[in-house]
């Protein structure tokens, strides 16, 4: 080809390229509605608007309620568009459809059917939120989904601390400890411990924005200390340990080895820490032998299911119950105080359901733990599974976090217990397992594999 030949086909070629439209990637709307709709059900769950709404407990908070439906019709809108996922991830788990089940049977026998009644839907639709992102997304995008919502809120208490002291730090029972928008201290190192581990997890999945997960799990952390809490501060430590636990064990198969044997030494070493060195161990969570309280209201709990073990008092019943003669009277009694709930997950179940519901409980969490172990050696989930289990089985045993309705903790465990039983399932073209291909015009498949 001669030189003006050559010139007219550059310039040819030039013209048509110029041409054609620009290719820029663009989000599906189901994706995008769905994306909306996940963090939405995020921040709804997370509270983080309620405190502010009362003036930080100064009003009545009854009202409250109403700003958790919308986030019904939205769950269910996850659902519909994943109905075949949803209903797997359920029937994978046999033994939280007997909970749940249970659950609604203790209405016939409730000390205050009103309220069974009434917040036994409420528990559905929370559990509900959990298995819409559990099936709606990957390993990948639920952690970026979970560490963008809260790492937002972690910049927010943030600010609130740092411009707006009188809201965002308490002022009367702790004056000083960062609270952020929620109303105490304690809510806050809870809630980031959460945002640490999902940060974290977002990090280590998506490298591109590693940067910015890393950066925004530094706040996390420093608002867990600002928060003063010692027990998140406990909890955090055990959570990263989980963190450093998957790494280890995901570096390679000698170190895997070793990592496991170290786990097992290190959580019978901790076992038998808290047994022989009671006072020692109750001194760095900063608590007193009673746990502030929590051993008498234990005792009285025990004592009010002496007679009936296998029967509870009926879901979300007893710590409303007005009645003089109730069990929250006489817990009341023998702690000498009264108390908002059994300050223990365990208990509060067991006072609820009786001890049918304890045993489900601890089975559904066995199988989310075998599968969280079982991520952590062969898929990605495990980043995400692994320190947010440890950080709701810690939790569980001094506060009331089991099957909470209308509360972030639950949503979140049960979206990670269901995909851990969904997995991920992701189809690569063998094409692409060891060739990287360049951004350009999609390619057939078959084309693809004849280069």
């Amino acid at each position: 080809m001669n030189m003006r030949g050559a010139m007219e086909a550059g310039t040819t070629a030039s013209t048509s390229a110029a041409r054609q439209p620009s290719r820029t990637p663009t989000v599906p709307l189901a994706d995008a509605v769905a994306l909306a709709a996940s963090v939405a059900l995020i921040l709804i769950y997370s509270d983080f608007w309620g405190s502010p709404l009362t003036g930080y407990g100064e009003k009545s908070a009854d009202f409250l309620r109403n700003f958790y439906y919308p986030a019904y019709p939205l769950a269910l809108m996850l659902v519909c568009m994943r109905p075949g996922q949803a209903v797997k991830a359920v029937l994978k788990s046999p033994f939280l459809i007997g909970l749940l089940v249970l659950t609604a049977a203790t209405y016939f026998w409730s000390i205050a059917p009103d309220l069974t009644l009434r917040r036994i839907p409420a528990l559905i639709f929370t559990t509900l939120a959990g298995v819409a992102l559990a099936s709606r997304w990957s390993w990948r995008s639920l952690a970026e989904i979970l560490a963008g919502s809260l790492g937002a809120l972690a910049v927010l208490a943030l600010l609130l601390g740092l411009l707006l002291p009188d809201m965002g730090r308490m002022q009367e029972l702790f004056p000083g400890a960062w609270r952020g928008p929620w109303l105490e201290k304690n809510s806050l190192g809870n809630i980031m411990v959460q945002t640490t581990a999902c940060l974290i997890a977002a990090g280590v999945m998506s490298p591109e924005r590693r940067k910015l997960w890393f950066a925004l799990a530094c706040i996390s952390i420093a608002l867990v200390v600002l928060s003063t809490s010692k027990t998140a501060l406990v909890v955090l430590i055990l959570s990263l340990g989980s963190i450093g636990f998957v790494a280890m064990v995901k570096s390679g198969p000698m170190r895997a080895v070793i990592s496991t044997w170290l786990a097992v030494f290190g959580v019978v070493a901790v076992g038998v820490f808290m047994v022989t060195q009671t006072d020692l161990f109750f001194e760095l969570l900063g608590k007193d032998a009673t746990l502030t309280g929590r051993t008498n209201i234990w005792a009285g709990i025990m004592h009010q299911m002496a007679d009936h073990p296998w029967r509870g008092f009926g879901y979300g019943a007893v710590w409303d119950d007005p009645a003089l003669s109730g069990p929250k009277a006489w817990v009341s009694f023998q702690a000498n105080f009264t108390p908002a709930n059994a300050h223990s997950g365990w208990l509060e179940l067991y006072i609820s359901l009786g001890l049918g519901g304890v045993i489900l409980f601890a089975l559904w969490l066995l199988q989310a733990w075998i599968q969280g172990l079982w991520a952590a050696y062969v898929s990605p989930g495990g980043w995400l599974a692994l320190p947010l289990l440890t950080s709701y089985s810690v939790t569980l045993l001094t506060e009331s976090v089991a099957m909470n309705w209308h509360e972030l903790r639950w949503v979140i465990i049960i979206a990670v217990s269901l995909k851990l039983a969904l997995g991920d399932k992701v189809r690569i073209n063998p094409a692409l397992r060891t060739t990287r291909q360049a951004p350009g015009p999609a390619v057939p498949s078959g084309r693809r594999d004849r280069r």
